[in-house]
């Protein structure tokens, strides 16, 4: 599918068929029929994968979004294991989620959401963050990186680091309502890192920097820095997309 009306440059950007939702869904039922239990550390990335039969790219997919939803934790060098219950956010009542971008104008007004809504959320994980969802930011900061290293477009990584601040903002709204524009912010992320791809390596790294100022200003637990990093990189984003690179300051 290409977004209508304009095909250079967003041919092939557009995500496939969502089989990360449904392997999410099908992960989050085992776990609440207690399949995985408690406490218990899930199958590796491979196993899930033959389980599953689908490859590794769906089931971090899967993994991120059990992870923003406050059902996992990922412990660096461990894995991922399943959070008590008394540890998880509650959960919200079943909506259902916006569909893929389809116009240039749906991608702008997707952005001015992402402005308002990320940029309260990176304001009060600063003041309410815990060890572990600030580990979790970290975690997918960390593979961004490693995605730009590898050459790789590192949406998932992305999503997750957006995904996990508004986990940590300690409020299920803010967790939610990235739920719910899941397949449109995924989409505007997808699209931005494609096109940063062809540009420098600089380009790369100063997108990674905007990153590392959000995480650093929550870690300080410094609220005003770390919204206004966050509304500018998300601006930034939007710029670079309908501008080029030159205009995203």
């Amino acid at each position: 599918m290409a977004v209508a009306g304009h095909d250079n440059g967003w041919e092939g950007v557009v995500p496939a068929a969502r089989l990360g939702d449904q392997l999410y869904q099908r992960l989050a039922e085992l776990i609440e029929r207690g399949e995985f239990a408690e406490g218990t550390r899930l199958p590796a990335e491979g196993e899930l994968a033959q389980r599953f039969n689908v490859s590794r790219p769906v089931i971090r997919e899967a993994l991120s979004r059990l992870r923003s939803g406050g059902i996992i934790i990922s412990r660096k060098g461990s894995g991922s294991f399943v959070q008590k219950r008394s540890s998880r956010p509650p959960a919200l009542p079943a909506i259902a989620s916006f569909g893929p971008v389809t116009s240039l104008a749906q991608l702008k007004q997707c952005y001015d959401f992402r402005v308002c809504v990320e940029g309260e959320a990176a304001y009060f994980a600063a003041e309410n963050r815990s060890a572990d969802s600030l580990q979790a930011i970290r975690d997918a900061l960390d593979r961004i990186a490693m995605a730009i290293e590898a050459g790789m477009v590192g949406v998932d990584a992305d999503y997750e680091f957006h995904a996990g601040v508004a986990t940590a903002s300690g409020n299920e709204f803010f967790a939610g309502a990235m739920e719910v524009m899941h397949h449109p912010i995924e989409f505007a992320i997808d699209l931005a890192r494609r096109l940063s791809m062809r540009r420098p390596m600089e380009h790369l790294l100063t997108i990674q920097a905007e990153h590392v100022r959000i995480y650093e200003s929550i870690d300080a637990g410094d609220a005003e820095g770390a919204r206004t990093a966050m509304r500018a990189h998300v601006s930034n984003s939007c710029r670079r997309i309908f501008e080029g690179p030159g205009d995203a300051k």
